[in-house]
């Protein structure tokens, strides 16, 4: 069978983990695939540690946004390589939380040019399908603070407030990559029927 790339985006706080864990649960139970990667970006390789403590010390959203462009990328490259590319040949559905995606509006939102980030991806492999999971940025923000108790480099209102934004244009960005705005303020059950509806397209 033919690997299927697929990719959840969306702030933290908008149920990506979850839905993510729940579709693996689904696909293995109700399909043929018997091959079901999970993975997520930034990775735990040695750029991927590097960004998250990062992410973990900083404070001000916008500070190191050309040393955050060039890490994600960096982190990326290796992830397609080592990691989704060989699975998607080996026939397996990789899962991944986060791609270039978040790059185009967290980088963006810390005031690089949209058009050049776009550019240094345009030869990376594009998902047969990205939900991006849209929720409103005080749901959020509660949900963060009910799983976590410190806040991490990215998750001040405003910021967010932009970075929801930029997520919402990424589909006009992008016409001819299948991109799916997945409105998901409601409970785990009714987005995850709007979530499995858009993925069970791509299966067929």
């Amino acid at each position: 069978m033919q690997g299927k790339f697929i990719v959840f985006e969306g702030l933290d706080g908008s149920g990506k983990g979850t839905m993510l864990a729940l579709t693996a649960k689904w696909l293995f139970s109700n399909t043929e695939y018997d091959k079901i990667l999970l993975t997520r970006e930034p990775t735990y390789s040695g750029v991927g540690r590097q960004i998250r403590k990062i992410l973990k010390s900083d404070r001000d959203p916008l500070d190191k946004a050309k040393l955050m462009l060039t890490l994600y990328l960096e982190d990326r490259k290796e992830h397609l390589e080592k990691v989704i590319k060989p699975a998607l040949q080996l026939g397996s559905i990789v899962l991944c939380d986060r791609y270039k995606y978040s790059t185009m509006c967290y980088q963006h939102a810390q005031g690089i040019e949209l058009s050049k980030i776009i550019a240094l991806h345009r030869n990376m492999l594009v998902p047969d399908i990205t939900l991006i999971l849209d929720v409103d940025v005080d749901i959020a923000l509660q949900r963060i603070a009910y799983e976590r108790k410190t806040r991490e480099k990215f998750e001040s209102k405003s910021f967010l407030e932009e970075i929801r934004q930029n997520y919402l244009k990424i589909p006009e960005l992008l016409p001819n990559e299948n991109i799916k705005i997945i409105d998901a303020n409601g409970t785990i059950e009714e987005t995850f029927a709007k979530v499995k509806r858009e993925i069970s397209k791509v299966l067929k």
